[in-house]
């Protein structure tokens, strides 16, 4: 398995580094990639930072369907947990959570 945690959106060859991981996965693998909202502004790419977060859960299942041979491809999607009226003051109690997971089709 695979695990890349609150770092895609800083990475230039995404397709590229799909396609490694695909080569160094066992049949049946697991490729695991979570993330937040949370970025570095200046280092994310623009079609992470211009995203909505549904929008990036959708870019990282296009990086999966880039490299032909990930099957299952699914997303977690756990939004906020901070209450409206805690919002509505700027205040965030906890962050939404994503996860886009792809499997290696078996041999």
């Amino acid at each position: 398995a695979v695990l890349i945690t609150v770092s895609v959106q800083y990475l230039q060859y995404p397709e590229a580094i799909f396609a490694e991981l695909y080569r160094i996965l066992k049949p049946n693998g697991l490729v695991v990639v979570s993330f937040s909202n949370r970025m570095f502004y200046q280092k994310a790419i623009a079609a992470w930072r211009d995203n909505s977060d549904l929008g990036r859960v959708a870019l990282v299942k296009s990086y999966f369907k880039s490299v032909a041979g990930f099957r299952e491809v699914q997303a977690i999607v756990r939004p906020a947990t901070t209450p409206s009226f805690l919002q509505m003051l700027g205040i965030m109690v906890a962050d939404p959570f994503y996860a886009v997971i792809g499997k290696k089709n078996p041999l």
